[in-house]
């Protein structure tokens, strides 16, 4: 199957298990994918790098705790772009 995508935009991501909004927007011959963008099916939750995995009963759980309440762990993006600029 990775014949059939480009992945020159991020050659580390071939082979891996990726959301829609991280798989690629291209097959080879150029035509788009249906992958690239968020699904909206439900919120984005963006979660600490290496801090979760899948635990037996197939859900997200937090590494060290074992907590599956990864809404806690959520970073605020809005929060983090505001203290990126410097200001306030």
């Amino acid at each position: 199957m990775h014949e059939l995508f480009d992945w020159s935009y991020e050659p580390e991501l071939e082979g891996r298990r990726l959301c829609s909004a991280c798989g690629p927007k291209l097959y080879n011959d150029g035509s788009p994918t249906r992958y690239g963008n968020w699904h909206g099916r439900f919120d984005r939750t963006y979660l600490p790098m290496g801090m979760f995995k899948t635990n037996e009963k197939g859900n997200l759980s937090h590494v060290e705790t074992g907590d599956e309440d990864f809404y806690k762990f959520a970073i605020d993006l809005a929060r983090t772009k505001a203290g990126a600029g410097g200001g306030a």
